[in-house]
């Protein structure tokens, strides 16, 4: 007689803190769920109870239960079975830096090894697919497996997933998903019967699998009983309670040297949901969410690591456990009901709000500002006209630093000198009067009037370097108006409005024009906050003729702001079918910009949408079809084939092959150079014979899910109106774009754009010595003081050693992410690695 076939029971909920309801609703959720759950585990009802790998839930069920109850939730953690981590919570992984994945983990990790135990697996079981990176970042933390559903499609279930640097982990594809409730529901036998059929033929190891459990769902009183009695009913399978790293380990010892290889990202869609435009659902929520990143990873941990003193590292803590909870992929994604993101918003608020304070408690312990009026040192009332500039990277920056100090009194032609006695070559870019409200520890609050004055002035800075400055009377003057000037240009670019409206970007160094270059493309969208969908009539429109507003220039810049817009249908009709009856005028201005010494062109939209239902896109034109793109992911800079959109002329239960692609903040396709602050989803165009770059402005939907579309015929949640992701008003929009030069390029100008040196108002001896550790284009990933030590974090973009530059005399070392020392030379970085570096702060 054949033995029966093992069936691992891994009794789970997923629990997602906030999405068709708040956080506070869930919050009120968690507990219920919890008290059956605990009490079951008290009984050895259940033996193990896996809390969704995240422990964010876990300290929410702390903080918002009874005393009592608390309690019984830590002794079952510390007994280990309740079953916390690897993660703070599971965040998207295509819209967060690499480096916010790695905090994620790390977090994760500490939590729920404070709390007593932490599952070793990568478990990611609805993230909307996966960066090719996440093998090489599970391997740096000692996790050598994943369980994962959506994105993958493996032969059989056991499968190893391979990072392009050749790291790589066992894997357990969940074939029919996570939420699995064979045993919750009335007739939970032919619901078994169903699962494991389905599951049998997919799994390669002997003994399958059952994450019995679902969304925010309890576990039945009666599981153990109806397993048993499911067991004594049939003699195919035998099912017995089990955790899912002792399954996932199991499966992988029996399969070893028998696995199919996946390698990089995992999309595939063919069989289960990637839900791909949540890359542009609510994209202000993306831009709130890299400006507060960019900032407490690009400023505030430099900051703290290069200043003399003790790092504040509870605070920074505190900033990164509230940006992390923000990354969960139904909050940063923003598929959740209204409430949930107004919510954010607010979060967001707070946080840039913490931020703001910490660096001003950091700069006046430094000395470089004070916090009183009267004591000894900087009053809190002075104005910035001494400042220094810090570069937060360890990488040599020559170029254009922009600036904007408060200043009283300020001459009326300016100049910058160094502490030094340097002159800088200098811009006056703005001059806009100002009053500054500052509130002193000793004192009365109180304002002064002044000016805030943006100038753009050339450095050449070492990695880490903080240089003080001063402004003086000089000769660099404001802008001039230049109402004739229709043509910006210097040495390597120029932009050129035509007669007839048309922009012309020339790269004047390779002899490339592109006429018509810049477009804006609209269509309508019958879509959800997870699926762009066209209606049969899609209304689409581009519109590629600009009208001229004004034009500046001063010695080394030139700008010109020009205007567009179009008469748009007010939405869908009420069939959805076509648009509405009713226009409305959506319009904005494009500001460019360019600097004499700079190889790109800065850019600028406000854009103002007005319609409904829509999707709307900058598009830039390609000279002729491309069949590749690049473009970066977490630690990746990842090339894509193009596939250009196919939609379906009905819905069906499939979801439409994806077209668009994600992006952090750069992307290299044809001749285009192009760094963007969270312009995150971008697509090749084909539009009348002509085929573009489309960046996703805005996406305009009324649903965060529906049944009706064409690009994917079935919910993805529930079918409730989101009239705020309609997303009407004003947003602005930041680009910086080059034609030609190496694909990488694109990172560099990416760099430059969310990396820049910055000023800090006042000067003081308080630094730390500079470092120079690498150039282009090896990429920084995190500048962090982690206790006494300064630590860096370098990724690889590319498929060759990379030459680093780190002072051996200097007692820096290679670290693994427990901080323990990791074999290997300091002279490279290999090809697609990740390598964090320590030495001590001096």
């Amino acid at each position: 007689m054949t033995p029966p076939r093992l069936v691992d029971v891994v009794v789970q909920t997923h629990w997602d803190r906030e999405w068709y309801f708040d956080h506070e609703t869930f919050a009120g959720r968690l507990i219920e769920v919890m008290e059956r759950v605990i009490a079951m585990l008290e009984s050895g009802a259940l033996p193990h109870f896996l809390f969704d790998g995240q422990t964010a839930a876990y300290r929410d069920l702390l903080a918002e239960a009874e005393p009592a109850l608390a309690a019984r939730a830590r002794a079952q953690a510390e007994a280990g079975r309740l079953i916390l981590g690897p993660w703070h919570v599971m965040a998207d992984e295509f819209l967060v830096s690499g480096e916010s994945l790695w905090r994620n983990l790390e977090l994760g990790i500490a939590d729920a090894t404070a709390a007593g135990n932490c599952q070793r697996v990568g478990y990611l079981p609805d993230t909307f697919g996966h960066v090719g990176q996440m093998p090489q970042i599970l391997r740096h933390f000692g996790i050598d497996k994943a369980a994962l559903w959506r994105g993958a499609l493996p032969a059989k279930a056991e499968f190893d997933w391979r990072a392009p640097d050749g790291s790589t982990v066992g894997a357990l594809h969940l074939t029919q998903g996570y939420y699995q409730h064979a045993l919750n529901v009335p007739d939970w036998q032919a619901a078994l019967d169903r699962y494991l059929e389905s599951v049998s033929p997919r799994s390669a190891a002997t003994r399958l699998v059952l994450t019995q459990g679902g969304d925010h769902l309890a576990p039945h009183a009666e599981m153990a009983a109806r397993i048993a009695d499911y067991n004594t009913r049939q003699r195919e399978y035998s099912l017995s309670l089990s955790t899912l790293e002792a399954h996932v380990s199991a499966a992988l010892a029996e399969t070893e040297g028998r696995r199919e290889t996946l390698a990089g990202e995992l999309r595939d869609n063919r069989e289960t949901f990637v839900l791909p435009d949540v890359l542009s659902t609510r994209r202000y929520l993306k831009r709130l969410h890299q400006a507060a990143e960019d900032r407490l990873l690009h400023q505030l941990e430099p900051l703290a690591a290069q200043l003399k003193g003790e790092a504040p590292a509870h605070a920074l803590a505190r900033c990164w456990r509230r940006l992390i909870e923000q990354q969960a992929h139904d909050s940063i994604c923003g598929c959740s009901v209204d409430a949930v993101h107004r919510d954010m918003v607010a979060r967001f608020a707070q946080l840039d709000a913490r931020m703001t304070a910490l660096q001003s408690r950091l700069a006046t312990r430094a000395g470089l500002t004070g916090a009183t009026a009267h004591d000894a040192g900087p009053s809190v009332f002075r104005d910035e006209r001494t400042f220094t500039v810090f570069n937060p990277l360890p990488k040599r920056f020559a170029g254009a630093v922009e600036v904007t100090l408060f200043v009283e009194n300020a001459p009326r032609t300016v100049a910058v000198r160094t502490t030094a006695g340097a002159t800088l070559p200098v811009t006056v870019v703005n001059r806009v009067s100002a009053t500054r409200f500052r509130s002193p520890l000793d004192e009365f609050p109180g304002a002064r009037q002044g000016e805030t004055i943006t100038l753009s002035l050339r450095a050449d800075l070492a990695g880490l370097e903080a240089l003080g400055c001063e402004l003086v009377a000089g000769d660099a003057d404001a802008p001039v108006a230049a109402p004739g000037l229709r043509r910006i240009a210097n040495a390597f670019f120029s932009v050129e409005l035509d007669a007839s409206g048309g922009l012309t970007v020339t790269d004047l160094s390779g002899g490339l024009s592109i006429e018509r270059a810049l477009c804006i493309q609209f269509e309508l969208d019958a879509g959800d906050t997870y699926n762009y969908s066209p209606p049969p009539d899609a209304a689409r429109a581009r519109v590629d003729r600009f009208a001229f507003v004004c034009a500046r220039t001063a010695e080394d810049f030139s700008e010109m702001t020009l205007a567009i817009g179009l008469d748009r249908p007010a939405g869908l009709a009420a069939d959805r079918k076509g648009p509405s009856a009713t226009t409305v005028y959506c319009d904005g201005e494009l500001t460019l910009r360019i600097f004499a010494n700079e190889r790109h062109v800065d850019a600028t939209l406000v854009w103002r949408n007005a319609a409904r239902d829509q999707r709307t896109r900058l598009c830039l034109r390609l000279p002729s079809p491309i069949s590749h793109m690049v473009a970066d992911s977490a630690f990746d800079w990842v090339r894509r084939p193009v596939r250009l959109a196919a939609y379906p002329a009905a819905p069906s239960r499939q979801e439409m092959p994806v077209a668009v692609n994600p992006s952090l903040a750069a992307l290299a396709a044809g001749p285009w150079r192009v760094a963007h602050r969270a312009l995150q989803e971008f697509e090749i165009v084909e539009d009348a014979g002509e085929h573009f770059v489309g960046l996703t402005l805005v996406r305009s939907v009324g649903w965060m899910s529906r049944r009706d579309l064409v690009t994917r015929g079935v919910g993805a949640g529930p079918d409730m109106a989101t009239p705020d992701a309609q997303c009407l008003g004003e947003e602005v929009f930041t680009l910086r774009f080059a034609l030609g030069g190496e694909e990488t390029d694109a990172l560099a100008l990416a760099e430059g754009l969310r990396r820049a040196p910055f000023a800090l108002p006042g000067v003081a001896d308080a630094w730390h010595s500079p470092a120079t550790l690498a150039h282009d284009p090896v990429q920084v990933s995190a500048v962090r003081a982690v206790g006494d030590t300064l630590e860096v974090r370098l990724w690889n973009p590319t498929d060759a050693p990379q030459p680093l530059t780190v002072p051996a005399a200097e007692g820096w070392r290679r670290v693994r992410a427990d901080g323990s020392d990791e074999p290997g030379d300091l002279t490279h970085i290999a090809p697609r690695a990740i390598l964090s570096v320590r030495r001590p702060r001096q």
